[in-house]
């Protein structure tokens, strides 16, 4: 039987978020997305949305991440990460990690950013990275990204210094560009040689499931378990209980009134009288009105 609901994998490097859906899919045959793609040298907490749960991935989106890196110095590639081709290498000896602690603070708060050449946004309807590996040279926009803290973890002083640093961060922040701009603001050139994704909202890497326990699970029948809610990307939103009469009018799509307190607007949870998860809906005015029923 399909399932519903949210897989946080604990994904290995070497495996693409694409790969990680076609793999879930192939074994557990429903319908599987994502919430918000991992570079495939990367690991980490990768949250795959089955079933009914891809109505709710926006919200998955959305949340801040946080991440641990490593950045090595005197070496950039053309990708920004350890996958790419080095097309420098220099001697980034005299670095401290004085300097690449007082560097990490510059970068906190809200930052523009521009996205790599190896990466998946369109431009003109063809992925970056494409257009990237044909050669071509395309403008690339800036975007504000939010960076909550960036600490220095630990540094190893060498020819090629490395720096683990600790990331929280808003969606859409590329670490890679972080690191090769942290290079920058120190006078030499870095890439990101490894990233570890260890928060996607509430999804921690603590508690992950990795690719072996995710077959168990499934060769087991016991993936429904192993699976998080469908509300739980949503506890920031308020939420609001429905008597039996709204609760039937919300499971299929028409307004019902809403309670007094809530911003027009807003995004606000659903549930029935027993306290089962309808969906989200919309304040309009002195309605509620529902956007993603997940509900019968």
């Amino acid at each position: 039987m399909p399932a519903d609901g949210f897989l946080n994998l604990l994904k290995p490097p070497g495996m693409t978020s694409h790969d990680a859906v076609a793999w879930l899919r192939r074994l557990s045959r429903s319908a599987v997305g994502h919430a918000g793609t991992l570079d495939r040298a990367a690991a980490g907490v990768l949250v795959l949305c089955l079933g009914r749960a891809r109505r709710l991935s926006q919200w998955a989106v959305a949340a801040d991440k946080a991440y641990i890196g490593e950045i090595t110095f005197g070496i950039i590639t053309d990708t920004l990460d350890a996958d790419g081709t080095v097309l420098r290498d220099e001697d980034a000896s005299g670095l401290t990690a004085n300097e690449v602690a007082q560097a990490l603070r510059r970068f906190e708060g809200e930052i523009e950013q521009r996205a790599p050449a190896y990466s998946a946004i369109h431009v003109g309807g063809v992925r970056l990275y494409q257009l990237a590996r044909q050669g071509q040279e395309v403008a690339r926009r800036t975007r504000q990204v939010r960076i909550s803290s960036a600490q220095l973890v630990d540094f190893t002083a060498a020819r090629h210094p490395r720096a683990r640093i600790a990331v929280e961060c808003s969606k859409g922040t590329y670490i890679r560009a972080l690191a090769a701009d942290i290079g920058a603001a120190v006078g030499c050139c870095a890439y990101l040689s490894f990233l570890v994704r260890t928060r996607s909202g509430s999804f921690d890497i603590a508690g992950s499931l990795s690719i072996q326990e995710t077959e168990a699970a499934i060769a087991a029948g016991r993936l429904e378990p192993a699976l998080r809610p469908l509300d739980e990307p949503l506890s920031s939103l308020p939420a609001v209980r429905l008597e039996a009469r709204e609760a039937r009018l919300a499971q299929h799509g028409s307004a019902v009134p809403a309670p007094e307190g809530f911003a027009a607007g807003a995004s606000v949870r659903m549930y029935d009288a027993a306290g089962r998860f309808i969906g989200v809906a919309q304040a309009r005015g002195d309605e509620l009105r529902p956007r993603v029923v997940v509900a019968g």
